[in-house]
Order: C-alpha cells, then structure tokens, then sequence
C-alpha cells in the first residue's frame, strides 16, 4: 500500500514539476500591502478583546465592592427585627428567636353555694347584712312557704351569678388568645439605591468615516422619592475613525423621572449632561489641547424586571456636544447633535 502511494507521489511530481501559472499585474505589490492591513486589524482585535475583557472584570469588581460597601445595614436589621415581631418571637443576644409561650389566664372561681342550716342562710363576707336580716324577719314572722320561696329566688340568682361569671372567663380567654395570636404582617422592603452597568452607542458621521463610538461604563442611582431619582459614576468612551483613535472618560449626571409603573415594566425619562475628558490617543492629553468637553443628554427609559433585586433596561436618547478648542475632528464635532442608546443591567437594594 506505502509503495503504491510513493509511486502516485513520483507521477505527479513528475507530470507537474514544470507546470506554471501567470497571475496579473501589480499583484504582488497588492498582496505586500495587504498584508500589514490584516496584521494591524488582528492586533487592533486582539486590543478591543483585551478591552472589553478587562472592562468587565472592572464592572464586576466595582459593582461587588460597592454593593457590600453601600448595604444599608440599619434596614437590614430592621427587616429581621419585624420579621421576629410578626413570628411571635424574640430575639436574644447571638440572634436566635425565642418563642414566647401565651401568659395562662388566671380562672375565675365561682361563689360557692351558700350553706343552709333549716330557715338560716350563710353567705360569705360581702354579703348584705340588711338582706339577711329581712330573710330573719320574714322567717320568724311568715309561713313555711314564704321562706322556700326566698330560697329558690336566691339560688336562681346565684346560678344566674355563675353564668355571668363564666360568660366574662370566655371572653377573657378568647382576648387573649387574640392578643397571643400572632399576626403576619408583610414587610415591604424599599429600595432606595439602584446600580447600573451599561454599554452604548450611537450614529456614525461622514459616510462611515468616524465609526461608530463605543461607550461603557458604571453608575449609581439613589431614589429621591417616589418617581424622583438622581444618577451619577463614570462612562468611557472609545471614538474610531479612518485615522485615529481617541479614549475618553466621562461623569454623567442625570435625573430619572419615573412616567409608569407596573409589575414587569417601569418607564421613566431621563435629562441631565456629562462632562467628557480626552485621556488617551491625542498626541497631547492635556488640559490646554484638549479641554473638557460638555454635552446635554435626554431620553426615554424602560426596565424590564426579571426579579425584585435585578431588571434589565434599555434607554434611547438624543445628545448634544458643545464645540471646544480641540483641532482633533471626532465624530462628535461631525454630528454634534446625535442619537444614542444605552442598555445593560439595573440591580436595586
């Protein structure tokens, strides 16, 4: 088998050892320029993944350590002290609940029956005294049949007396099996602080010349009230063009004004503005070269809930980029005036 295939090897060696191809003009000097082209785009790939690897583990490092950082530990505790409330429980000092058993209701001991000795009643102490004595008089001056009367009417009573009595045991024993109950009281937890890792674009300029700018970046929200809040953190910016390469990194500052509300779906409105600064890519970085430069940004957001802690959210806008003293031309001096998007993840607690 090895021998039949060197001997099929040896014949196309042969048949095709003086076969040649012409290729066109200018070829080679094409293929010498194209490939430094392919070189710096695998490079500049190879930068870009670098980028975005080392962004994410930056979100992800800033997000935890502002997490643990901001927890608000008194409404935490708070929860968990109401938590123990409404299970009918303490707790003692290593946070272990204790159930506290129901206070026993002292009972009510009924008046005991009074002793009869032949016509002579005997009650207890705080007994009438005038009552008794009439029963005497009416004994001594009546007939057999009044005194047997006064005896049923005054054992009617007394059995009406021991009715009322446990009628009031009932009832206090019912009060308090009410009051010993316990009651579950659901505990709304509120949110109050919101964090919001983002990544955005917006329109390129001049047919594709100024690519499109590429923005990601970490920020925080507290809620004001109700449907106010305020956000603010850090924003990096990446703008390309056929020539350059510029890297900047922003602080934006905006107002978010909650529109509607509902289980799965919140949609609010977003102003405010961002200060940008150049910090890479110009052939000075300075202050002087390159000073701050400002824009206005407004938009339309909507979240979409996937819990109660996490929500994913998408936010279009338009913004507007003052002219500054830079000479650099980017795509935001092309289209000062532009459309944008933002979209990431929104977590609360």
């Amino acid at each position: 088998m090895k021998k039949e295939k060197d001997e099929i090897t040896d014949l196309f060696r042969t048949r095709l050892a003086d076969t040649g191809m012409t290729v066109r003009e200018g070829f080679w000097e094409e293929l010498s320029q194209d490939i430094p082209v392919a070189c710096q785009h695998r490079r500049r790939l190879l930068l870009f993944r670098v980028a975005a690897a080392a962004s994410v583990l930056l979100v992800l490092a800033a997000s935890s350590a502002t997490f643990w950082y901001l927890s608000p530990k008194d409404e935490i505790e708070e929860a968990f002290t109401q938590l123990a409330v409404t299970q009918g429980g303490a707790l003692d000092g290593d946070g272990i609940r204790i159930n506290q058993l129901p206070q026993p209701v002292q009972p009510v001991l009924a008046k005991p029956a009074p002793k009869t000795y032949g016509m002579l009643s005997q009650y207890a102490d705080g007994e009438d005294s005038v009552s008794i004595t009439v029963s005497m008089s009416i004994t001594l001056s009546s007939t057999t049949s009044v005194g047997s009367d006064n005896r049923m009417r005054r054992r009617k009573d007394y059995w009406q007396a021991t009715n009322e009595q446990s009628e009031l045991v009932a009832v206090a024993e019912q009060k308090n099996a009410v009051v010993n109950h316990p009651v579950h009281v659901k505990v709304e937890k509120k949110h109050n602080w919101a964090m919001k890792a983002q990544i955005g674009t917006a329109l390129p300029a001049e047919d594709g010349a100024y690519k499109m700018p590429v923005s990601a970046g970490v920020t925080m929200e507290r809620k004001l009230n109700r449907f106010v809040g305020i956000e603010t953190g850090l924003l990096y910016s990446n703008l390309r063009s056929n020539e350059q390469t510029l890297n900047y990194l922003g602080i934006p500052i905006k107002l978010n004004i909650k529109l509607a509300d509902t289980k799965k779906v919140d949609v609010y409105a977003s102003v405010g503005g961002i200060a940008d600064k150049c910090i890479a890519g110009a052939p000075n970085n300075s202050f002087k070269e390159e000073p701050i430069q400002l824009a206005v940004t407004a938009g339309i957001g909507i979240n979409y809930k996937i819990n109660d802690q996490f929500a994913l959210f998408a936010e279009p806008g338009v913004s507007h980029h003052f002219k500054t003293d830079s000479k650099l031309a980017t795509v935001r001096t092309k289209r000062p005036t532009n459309f944008n998007l933002l979209c990431g993840l929104r977590m609360t607690y």
